[in-house]
């Protein structure tokens, strides 16, 4: 079951949720709106090869984005 990441529309909130069903109702958390829009998340990986390989990430930049769907954030320069 995966976990998605989201962010509340009403007070900018950012929470992950495990969804069991794509059609599940998703509400935040703080402040109960379900006003929301689901975020693109980083996914990582380890490879199982080296022993000395680090983890990979992959779909994001190394400066730890969590892939701003506004493409304004600030830690993303």
């Amino acid at each position: 079951m995966p976990i998605y990441e989201y962010e509340c529309c009403e007070c900018c909130e950012r929470f992950e949720k495990l969804v069991f069903k794509s059609d599940e109702p998703v509400s935040c958390p703080k402040c109960d709106s379900s006003n929301i829009t689901k975020m693109m998340s980083v996914c990582g990986f380890k490879s199982g090869g080296d022993k000395g390989a680090a983890s990979s990430r992959v779909g994001g930049s190394s400066s730890g984005c969590a892939g701003c769907a506004g493409g304004s954030c600030a830690s993303c320069h």
